[in-house]
């Protein structure tokens, strides 16, 4: 079946020998080269289809983009525009690299744009997270070896993605992962990167300078920080944020039986630091701190195939488990040379493990001694004791999972009315001046884009907000009167 791209086409569906649509009459044949099969997405200011070329033999697959700034409701087509040629300069630079998609083309036909680039057979992360669920530690520390590699040659040609998330993240069926979809990208130097520009991103994953404006390459490593939790709780962004201590919670749904290791949860903090200060600058940077967690193999089309699984990384449970036991023995040794002639050392890796009274039993001669040689067989089983009644007094199992009753911990949940999240938007509105952005909003209060955009169109309509257009970034700001 051949497909309309007249976007206000009725019925586009059309047979494969059709040269017009037999609709609306519109040419079916793109350039008279390109005829496009179905629609992939709708997203930003452009239409995304299937299509082949058909100017070669083997009618070779390929996507075609078509710029309209019309189903998107863009405010500014005319920097709409500016984006989408630039996206295609961006794609002829970058597309040399093997994760990138390569650009085939880029014209004008029939009053409207278009880009043809290399069509990815596969699924993107968003898809796969529904169909598989959540991922582990293991698929996040290959996702970022694979892809931090491919964001820092983007970052090297001075480019900023600013629109990482799981939908522009594609797996292909050669086990490939590929960053796609630089409509939302910018060219920068090292001059102009302080200077305010087009707030623009996806809401949830852009960070907090990138709303403002103000986009710089750690942007990039905040948005994929933001992906990586999201695929390992499958969880939306805006419930991982918690608005009122400003910090993210995405550890409280990452437990169970998948648990994180601390030095890999360390590493996602970082890249999720709201200030730029504090988060990692560069992914070569991300990347050096994910080896020192563990090495896990990258995938390689030409040497492995997509179905080999990686080494899986060692959980931090393990690895506290296996330290403790080879500290204890070597408190044991130690005691054992030294115990002769200071017999408190006798008992030490008793001490070590909480065992009090029996370490100083141990320092009783015979029988500190038989006591010794049996722990030297079950110095394990003396550790587990140890962990058991650690875990017991922080309340959790021995996968991390909280022992409280269900109950406590919904207690703890407020629902909030439409009033209390009103008072939260004003309150966000206050501490920014008077006026406030949708996405600044959702950042601010947790709310989803839908609802905080409602709530602040009602407001406009009772005449206590106004709408305007910020003068330096050209982003919709809500103006509130009385503050």
């Amino acid at each position: 079946m051949a497909f309309c791209l007249n976007p206000h086409c009725s019925q586009p569906q059309n047979t494969e020998s059709d040269r017009l649509c037999q609709n609306c009459g519109f040419p079916l044949l793109v350039a008279d080269r390109y005829r496009a099969f179905r629609l992939l997405g709708i997203g930003g200011f452009s239409r995304t289809f299937l299509g082949v070329d058909e100017y070669k033999p083997s009618r070779p697959p390929c996507v075609i983009k078509q710029f309209a700034p019309d189903e998107g409701g863009i405010r500014n087509p005319e920097k709409a525009a500016v984006l989408f040629r630039q996206e295609a300069k961006r794609l002829e630079n970058l597309g040399k690299h093997p994760n990138i998609p390569d650009l085939f083309a880029q014209f004008e036909w029939n009053s409207r744009q278009y880009l043809v680039q290399e069509f990815i057979d596969g699924q993107n992360l968003a898809r796969e997270l529904e169909l598989n669920g959540r991922s582990s530690e293991r698929d996040i520390i290959q996702l970022l070896q694979e892809i931090l590699p491919v964001l820092q040659f983007v970052h090297d040609r001075n480019v900023i993605h600013r629109d990482i998330k799981p939908d522009n993240l594609i797996r292909g069926k050669n086990g490939r992962l590929y960053l796609v979809d630089f409509g939302a990208s910018k060219l920068t130097t090292t001059n102009d990167l302080n200077v305010t520009g087009t707030a623009i991103g996806s809401a949830g994953y852009a960070a907090p300078e990138q709303t403002l404006g103000k986009a710089t390459f750690a942007s990039d490593i905040y948005s994929l920080g933001v992906t990586c939790v999201h695929l390992l709780t499958d969880i939306p962004p805006f419930d991982l944020y918690d608005s009122d201590d400003g910090k993210w919670v995405w550890r409280d749904y990452a437990i169970g039986d998948r648990p994180i290791s601390q030095r890999f949860a360390r590493i996602l903090d970082k890249m999720l630091e709201t200030g730029t200060g504090r988060r990692y600058r560069s992914a070569s940077a991300v990347l050096e701190d994910l080896n020192t967690v563990t090495t896990v193999p990258r995938s390689n089309a030409s040497s492995s195939t997509a179905n080999s699984p990686p080494t899986p990384p060692p959980v931090l449970l393990e690895a506290e488990h296996r330290q403790r036991v080879r500290n204890s023995y070597k408190l044991w040794l130690l005691g054992f040379f030294l115990g002769t002639w200071f017999r408190p050392m006798k008992g030490l890796h008793r001490f070590y493990n909480g065992q009090i009274l029996t370490g100083l039993l141990w320092m009783i001669p015979i029988i500190g001694d038989i006591g010794s040689l049996v722990d030297l067989v079950f110095m394990s089983r003396l550790v587990n004791e140890y962990e058991e009644k650690a875990r017991a007094k922080l309340g959790v199992s021995s996968a991390g999972v909280p022992l409280q009753p269900q109950t406590l911990v919904t207690q703890t949940l407020q629902y909030l009315t439409k009033n209390d999240k009103t008072l939260k938007l004003i309150r966000s509105a206050n501490a920014r001046g008077g006026q406030i952005s949708v996405t600044q909003a959702v950042m601010d209060t947790g709310m989803s884009f839908v609802e905080a955009e409602s709530i602040l169109t009602e407001l406009v309509a009772t005449g206590y907000v106004d709408l305007d257009s910020d003068p330096v970034s050209g982003t919709v700001v809500y103006r509130f009167r009385e503050l």
